[in-house]
């Protein structure tokens, strides 16, 4: 296998969001964008901020939809 062929990045869904590498890369790249930040002191929970907000709704992201899980 060619060396310049970049390997597929895992990823997997948990409880209806996307994990693994590929899950853990958008989101840090997200952060990077500036679209969420860390809420406070809290290490596990993050907010969306107002230029994510923009961004999303510029794509057709309906933020305030719910589906699937166990919210809808």
């Amino acid at each position: 296998m060619s060396e310049k062929i970049p390997r597929i990045l895992k990823a997997r869904s948990c409880y209806g969001h996307l994990g693994g590498t590929l899950g853990e890369r958008f989101f840090e790249r997200l952060l990077e964008l500036g679209w969420f930040e860390r809420d406070g002191d809290k290490t596990t929970v993050y907010s969306l901020t107002e230029r994510g907000k923009q961004a999303l709704m510029e794509l057709g992201v309906d933020i305030y939809e719910r589906k699937g899980g166990i919210l809808s």
